[in-house]
């Protein structure tokens, strides 16, 4: 009668462990599933976040002053969940923003946090730890920043490893010389964080310039020839060209509208600097 009752007894509780670890197995999924944002630690006072919807990389820096947000993406759900992971991070009352460039995917975020108290950090930028660079590039400001403690480096829509270069605004004199001034920072240990894309060190960005170079000339060549947008983008060489940005090997790696787009744009890059 004891075994019975004991194997009765033994069996509800082994039920009701089955129970509660599918309940918990299911929760854990879900916040798995439910979470919009990616977050890394790189040091124990910087974390490189990433939202899935935009792909956005926001870097979150803890100094002195308080925490610094670097180019808080938009979305009213995504901020949530942002806003979250910071206060979980880091507990700190004040928050500061910066921006890379002015894009929405950059700054779509600034009002949500200067709603709850948050300073956005403009000209008078002067924060102990962390370099800024101005420079022309992707777009008519590009600001990088470097924070020295941790060794990196975030640089914005200069540099690009999920999708192709985008230097419409500088040219590719302006891209260049961004190139070098990111180069100049550091030392070969610097960690690059991009506007998007998986985080590289300095060879990955040498590589991004020297196939941009390599991708202008032909389609330059091409141009000269008299060839039609229609006609370069059929070009092998020139396809080749553009896996070169495939750093992740997706298939396919740009949508037909953005090829387009990418080989009209550089003509008109060439247009205006015929000395390139």
């Amino acid at each position: 009668m004891q075994d019975i009752i004991w194997h009765s007894v033994k069996g509800g509780i082994l039920k009701k462990l089955t129970i509660w670890l599918s309940a918990l197995f299911l929760t854990l999924s879900f916040h798995s599933i439910a979470s919009n944002i990616k977050q890394e630690k790189i040091a124990d006072n910087l974390h490189i976040l990433s939202g899935k919807e935009y792909g956005t990389n926001i870097g979150l820096i803890s100094t002195e002053e308080g925490v610094v947000i670097i180019d808080p993406m938009p979305g009213e759900r995504n901020l949530a969940e942002l806003d979250e992971i910071i206060k979980s991070t880091y507990d700190n009352s004040n928050t500061f923003i910066l921006n890379t460039h002015k894009h929405a995917d950059h700054t779509g975020g600034n009002e949500f946090f200067i709603k709850r108290g948050g300073t956005l950090i403009g000209s008078e930028f002067d924060f102990m730890g962390i370099k800024r660079v101005e420079l022309k590039s992707h777009s008519s400001t590009d600001y990088v920043y470097y924070h020295e403690k941790s060794n990196v480096i975030f640089v914005g829509d200069v540099f690009d490893t999920s999708w192709h270069p985008t230097f419409y605004a500088g040219g590719l004199e302006g891209f260049d010389k961004a190139v070098n001034a990111i180069l100049a920072l550091g030392d070969k240990e610097s960690l690059i964080v991009p506007g998007h894309g998986v985080p590289a060190y300095k060879p990955a960005l040498k590589a991004f310039r020297e196939n941009t170079f390599k991708w202008v000339s032909i389609i330059q060549e091409l141009h000269k020839e008299g060839q039609s947008v229609e006609s370069i983008m059929k070009k092998q060489r020139v396809k080749v060209a553009l896996e070169k940005f495939n750093v992740s090997k997706q298939s396919p790696f740009i949508p037909e509208n953005a090829f387009k787009r990418f080989v009209e744009r550089t003509i008109t890059v060439i247009e205006k600097e015929k000395d390139i």
